[in-house]
């Protein structure tokens, strides 16, 4: 996929959502009864840790740029 799309960046295939687990946000028969991920934002510092998580209860809720942008004030 990467070399299809030029993208810059490594793409994750994780079709038996061990990923959706380890962050905890696995919507449960989501979507036709199918497991999807709840939307989601996370912070990492630089060494790569968890900082900072908003699990969003609505997928149309999300935190607005300043949010986030308070976030990494506070904790980087």
């Amino acid at each position: 996929m990467r070399e299809l799309t030029l993208a810059r960046f490594e793409f994750l295939s994780d079709p038996e959502g061990h990923m959706l687990d380890l962050f905890g946000v696995r919507h449960v028969d989501g979507m036709g009864g199918t497991d999807i991920a709840q939307s989601a934002s996370f912070l990492l510092d630089a060494k790569g840790r968890l900082i900072w998580k908003r699990v969003a209860e609505n997928y149309r809720v999300r935190p607005t740029p300043s949010e986030i942008l308070a976030a990494a004030d506070r904790l980087l």
